[in-house]
């Protein structure tokens, strides 16, 4: 029994892996990047196998490969540029690497164009310094990809990836980063491996090229089998790995643009040194194809990190234009405070010496209380205004830290409409202000109760915060019209329900207008500039929108703010 379940799981095992694997040539960026370039490179290898089509000399060689050392320099510059920008200890190797690579590609040249006319020599110099150059840089970016390459969750690029495998590469990549003193002892390792490993790669290569002069490599070019430069093996099997590996660790998902020129190049490299393998002598098709590949493949590496480094640059410039904002924010978010500081710390002090003042003056007198009825109206007055002030600082404060919460009950917000403009009818009297009630644009008469069947309209909303909106709204209302009326309307809509506080007054600064409802912003001597603000949380806290503008056709200010409709009985 114990077998069949063994059997079972590994067949299961294995069709996962088949499928992990099928999955990889489903990919866009393997057609792209991989399979399409094989095809046309293999379509070239096939005509490389002429090797009488395009015949070169010492001179063409010498030029090819000096072309080849300078693009290697400019790669190897621009990759530790890219890792002193970064931090980057895989951009740092591999450009090392590549300036290592450079130098022996000099040596391979300079030697090639000196000793001419010395065919018998360079008939094997020119295939093991080759050798040389490539043993080195096919380990290098062997060691590059499969030790210093990693795949964090912000480098993946925007289409839809496999987020369990990201999630299990995640996990084992960034397992060394769980706390600070771990990450620093790691890459002080990375730092020290990465210098052993460069030191020995180096050494190997600088042997190979050095015991060149002096030897003749054992079967260093066949004439007799097809492969007549079986040292092109060993370097064409790493770069196989390091393509398998580049697929491996999913480094094709990483968004910056280098990978994407380190994956063509790796399949520029493999095709490279198969041509290479076939040549049969020094300057013949086979050998000026690979050359020119060689030359190709440093060309894309080039374009990719120049593409790389203007993105980097641009969203460099993006950064720090968000940055200076946010700044400009800051500022403009401590200055508002410093206002509000200066007002709140005014209007606590105004309410709080009439309260001190007159308590003292009455504690010290004996009497009926009657005799000092205004004193006391003026001492409830001041601390009313001072028990709103502390709860708009409470409810700012409650906002800003998400905890303001809401009573939610379904009630008849029409009533409430009626005796809250009766009760300031009453407060503002004799003036030249009026305040009128409208619901579905028919007025309804503030001196007669509410009609229940006519005038009816239920909401499910936090009535004691409701109110707190529409007083704030009708007090700033009779605050700024002097003489004219103030209109009070309800509209139901669709799936909205529509107040409408309009008044006649001296309307709203432009200047203001923008930022009404952001925090500590008030046009008035008077107010701390937290009443707008709240109300908007209020409303939005509801589900429901709040705006204001002036009026077009006539002086003053309309207020509208919106509450969800839920179905009427």
């Amino acid at each position: 029994m114990s077998d069949v379940m063994n059997n079972g799981s590994l067949d299961l095992y294995l069709i996962e892996k088949c499928y992990k694997f099928l999955e990889i040539f489903s990919n866009k960026i393997f057609l792209k990047y991989t399979l399409i370039p094989s095809i046309l490179l293999i379509l070239l290898a096939v005509i490389s196998a002429d090797p009488y089509l395009w015949l070169g000399s010492e001179l063409h060689h010498f030029y090819i490969e000096l072309f080849a050392v300078i693009l290697s320099g400019v790669i190897a510059f621009y990759y530790i540029l890219h890792a002193r920008n970064l931090n980057d200890k895989f951009s740092l190797f591999i450009g090392i690497g590549f300036a290592v690579s450079a130098s022996i590609d000099l040596l391979h040249v300079a030697v090639s164009y000196g000793l001419m006319e010395h065919v018998d020599f360079l008939k094997y110099f020119i295939p093991q310094t080759w050798f040389a150059g490539r043993i080195f840089l096919s380990s290098m970016l062997l060691v590059a990809i499969a030790k210093y390459s990693f795949l964090f969750p912000d480098e993946l690029v925007t289409h839809k990836v496999d987020t369990k495998a990201s999630k299990t590469d995640n996990n084992t990549n960034t397992k060394s980063f769980l706390d600070n003193d771990r990450k620093k002892k790691y890459e002080e390792k990375l730092q020290k491996n990465l210098i052993i490993y460069l030191i020995l790669l180096a050494a190997i290569a600088g042997s190979i090229a050095g015991v060149s002069f002096i030897m003749i490599f054992p079967a260093s070019v066949v004439d007799e089998y097809s492969i007549h430069r079986p040292y092109e093996i060993p370097p064409l099997v790493i770069f196989l790995l390091a393509l398998f590996f580049f697929y491996k660790k999913k480094l094709y998902l990483k968004k910056d643009v280098i990978y994407k020129g380190i994956l063509l190049y790796l399949v520029i490299d493999i095709f490279s040194q198969i041509i290479m393998s076939y040549s049969i002598q020094s300057f013949d098709t086979a050998h000026n194809v690979a050359h020119v590949l060689k030359d190709l493949g440093y060309f894309v590496n080039i374009i990719a990190l120049a593409i790389s480094g203007i993105r980097f640059t641009l969203n460099l410039k993006e950064r720090n234009e968000l940055i200076q904002k946010q700044y400009e924010k800051i500022k403009e978010s401590e200055k508002l405070k410093d206002e509000f500081i200066n007002i709140a710390a005014h209007e606590l002090r105004t309410p709080i010496q009439p309260i001190l003042a007159l308590s003292i003056f009455l504690y010290k007198k004996n009497g009926n209380i009657d005799e000092y009825k205004e004193h006391l109206e003026i001492i409830i007055k001041n601390s009313k205004r001072l028990q709103k002030l502390s709860e708009e600082i409470l409810d700012a404060a409650r906002i800003e830290s998400r905890t303001l919460s809401l009573n939610l009950e379904k009630f008849d917000i029409i009533p409430v409409l009626h005796t809250m403009i009766r009760d300031y009818t009453n407060q503002i009297g004799d003036t030249n202000v009026t305040i009128d009630l409208y619901y579905e644009n028919v007025q309804i008469d503030l001196n007669k109760g509410v009609n229940g069947s006519k005038h009816s309209l239920v909401v499910y909303a936090d009535k004691d915060r409701i109110h707190q909106v529409l007083s704030n709204i009708l007090i700033n209302a009779i605050k700024f019209t002097e003489k004219g009326n103030i209109e009070v309307g309800v509209k139901r809509g669709e799936d909205r329900i529509f107040i409408r506080v309009r008044d006649s007054g001296e309307g709203i600064n432009k200047n203001v207008l923008s930022r009404l409802f952001n925090k500590f912003n008030t046009s008035s001597p008077s107010g701390t500039g937290l009443g707008l603000y709240i109300c908007r949380n209020i409303i939005e806290a509801h589900g429901g929108r709040i705006w204001a503008e002036n009026n077009k056709e006539s002086k003053g200010a309309t207020f509208t703010f919106t509450l969800p409709n839920i179905p009427q009985k």
